[in-house]
């Protein structure tokens, strides 16, 4: 009452001046929550991709003969640890570092005058580029030297990718500026790139000793642990789902709650077409048994080709895209068989 008495008593003037400062103090007020709600959704998204690295390591763990598991599990680790340093020192300038071309940044080297406003963006960015790096692990596992992969992990982290995410996401990168060039969630920035550096990969490093016979047929050598595997497929289509939906890289704004909505749905929609058309192709069109770590790659190809434009397809479009996704994958497979390129995850397709 006393706050009401004493607001009457005030000219229509100093009325009108004193809900102009409190209007302009909530406006900054807001502003404020709604930064940090978008930074605190960036950091809990990039936090679930993260966790996309146990699901790699659980998938690749079980993927391969027991005798190999522990070396499966370190180089793992090492994506994320030796990639970290990676990004830290030299990644982020050379993506979004500021001053530089239309090739590369040009600053911020080892954080420095990062503000700290940046370190979320850093973060989810960071998390990214330990995806890239993880599925070349997977191409080449079985038969890659520790320190080889030790020096791979810092140059895809630190040198390759970046200055591809810098072409595509940074303004001044040459494909972003070129205003065609469209890549929500990195079908051709992670991805592509990835699987580029992982096919590169297996033919310099040559198949598995026993994986083909002397005309050329491939040996099955299956992995010694079916239900890792399926643990660490079940992870990584969980991480999926933050992948493709935290690209928005913002929640607070008007439409981005739908946006997100949208690249999810879309996303699990693109997994189960693609599941589905690669369990059915292998088995009637190939006559194979039913395969559940075929369905399981099919599933992540379908959601690997949703990420480009997971938050612009109707969700019919995204049931079509996910099943090319997946006969995608089929093709890519069995040309990989076909030319003896030893893929032990199917990384590649």
């Amino acid at each position: 009452m006393a706050m009401q008495d004493m607001f009457a008593s005030l000219e229509t003037e100093e009325k009108l001046e004193l809900l102009y400062n409190n209007s302009l103090v909530e406006g900054k007020n807001l502003e404020i929550l709604m930064n940090n709600t978008d930074q605190f959704f960036l950091i809990v998204i990039a936090i679930i991709i993260f966790f996309m690295q146990c699901g790699f390591a659980f998938l690749e763990a079980g993927s391969v003969r027991s005798k190999n598991t522990v070396n499966i599990l370190i180089k793992n680790m090492l994506d994320a640890f030796i990639g970290g340093v990676s990004y830290w020192a030299i990644g982020w300038g050379l993506a979004y570092g500021e001053g530089g071309n239309l090739f590369c940044g040009g600053s911020q080297f080892f954080n420095y005058q990062l503000s700290y406003a940046l370190y979320p963006k850093w973060f989810f960015q960071f998390v990214f580029a330990a995806t890239a790096a993880t599925i070349v692990s997977g191409a080449i596992a079985e038969r890659c030297q520790f320190f080889a992969y030790f020096a791979y992990s810092i140059i895809i982290t630190g040198w390759v990718y970046p200055p591809v995410s810098h072409w595509a996401w940074d303004g001044a990168g040459w494909l972003a500026q070129t205003g065609y060039y469209k890549d929500f969630a990195g079908s051709g920035v992670v991805h592509l790139m990835g699987g580029s550096c992982a096919i590169v990969g297996c033919y310099f490093m040559g198949a598995r000793r026993g994986r083909f016979n002397k005309k050329g047929d491939p040996i099955d050598m299956p992995g010694h642990s079916v239900p890792l595997a399926g643990l660490g497929g079940f992870i990584l289509i969980f991480g999926f789902l933050a992948f493709n939906g935290g690209s928005q890289a913002q929640i607070a704004h008007e439409g981005d709650g739908d946006v997100v909505a949208l690249a999810i749905v879309n996303t699990i929609l693109g997994a189960s077409t693609g599941g589905l058309v690669v369990l059915f192709i292998n088995k009637f069109m190939f006559k194979q048994p039913w395969s559940f770590l075929m369905c399981l790659n099919g599933a992540l190809a379908g959601m690997v080709s949703l990420c480009g434009g997971c938050n612009l397809y109707e969700p019919w479009a995204a049931l079509i895209v996910g099943a090319l996704g997946g006969i995608g994958f089929i093709v890519v497979h069995f040309a990989m068989l076909r030319l003896q390129l030893d893929d032990p995850l199917d990384a590649v397709a």
